[in-house]
């Protein structure tokens, strides 16, 4: 199968809404309306305080600012490497040492303008105004007033990939974290998870690309992988509580415990692997989302 031709057809697809929304206008007018709140479904009805956290309280106009504000981020950031805004390598072509690894990036951010694109339309759509711009420092140096945390991010091929797997990974979590407060608006709610699913093939094709040029990293988030992040640190935010292995499911209006490690069958190979290695591929099989103040934090890494 051609990957990359696979991502632009789906970052292409036609976003139309679905059969059941209302009219597209009518569902979008009443997001600059939104003043109430969604709280997620399943964590709103969470008993026990261990298990809730703390909720979030988001309108769907929130969401798809943040979503703009992730994805000008990302269209920047491979902008900037591709040599189509300033502050790039001197020599694109050079920097990326292969067509292929060029032509990737290409591809990806394509599918990154698209995304600004959608959701700059959906905001004005909405009749709400367009948040400001910021700066972009993809050093992390806010115009050089702070060390640096990636020196180098367009010298060195090597560190602009890691930059881009934190900046696609968190993407990810970021979406995830917000689907729920979209879940009343199917269109949204499409939009908004026909998007996270382009960025996690993005993830995965950076994470690829990473793997080939010798880093220990798998194609999906992994407990095994070599960090990119050093624990405790702002960036480390972005894979903080991803070897959970406690799952849950609403059975009969009960939360339950999904019981990989013992009853499921999923360990029918020949030998069968030990408790700690299945937790470790149940870890591996679900990505934790993050929530908006998170995800916040993390876009200020790079702007200022």
């Amino acid at each position: 199968m051609d990957f990359l031709n696979l991502l632009a057809r789906l970052a292409t697809l036609d976003t139309e809404a679905p059969a059941t929304a209302a009219p597209r206008r009518a569902a979008l007018s009443r997001l600059g309306q939104a003043g109430t709140a969604l709280l997620p479904a399943l964590l709103a009805a969470l008993p026990a305080p261990a298990l809730a956290g703390t909720q979030e309280t988001r309108t769907r106009l929130d969401v798809l600012k943040l979503a703009l504000k992730l994805e000008l981020l990302e269209n920047e950031f491979y902008s900037r490497a591709l040599g189509l805004t300033p502050g790039g390598p001197a020599n694109p072509a050079a920097f990326f040492a292969t067509t292929a690894n060029q032509a990737a990036i290409q591809t990806i951010q394509s599918h990154e303008a698209q995304h600004v694109a959608l959701f700059t339309r959906l905001i004005t759509d909405a009749g709400s105004p367009l948040d400001a711009v910021p700066n972009f420092d993809f050093t992390g140096s806010k115009n050089g007033t702070q060390a640096a945390l990636y020196p180098d991010v367009y010298t060195n091929l090597d560190t602009f990939l890691k930059v881009a797997q934190l900046l696609e990974d968190a993407g990810v979590r970021a979406y995830k974290g917000q689907a729920e407060f979209t879940q009343t608006d199917n269109y949204t709610l499409e939009a908004a998870l026909r998007t996270h699913s382009t960025e996690a093939r993005h993830a995965a094709h950076i994470r690829t690309m990473r793997r080939q040029r010798g880093a220990n990293v798998k194609s999906w988030v992994s407990p095994s992988d070599t960090p990119i992040t050093t624990a405790g640190t702002v960036p480390d935010a972005v894979y903080s509580s991803e070897s959970n292995t406690t799952q849950y499911i609403v059975r009969n209006s009960v939360i339950t415990k999904v019981p990989f490690d013992s009853t499921l069958p999923i360990n029918v190979g020949t030998p069968p692997l030990s408790a700690a290695a299945i937790l470790t591929k149940v870890a591996e099989a679900f990505d934790e989302p993050v929530e908006a103040a998170t995800a916040e934090t993390l876009l200020q890494l790079f702007t200022y």
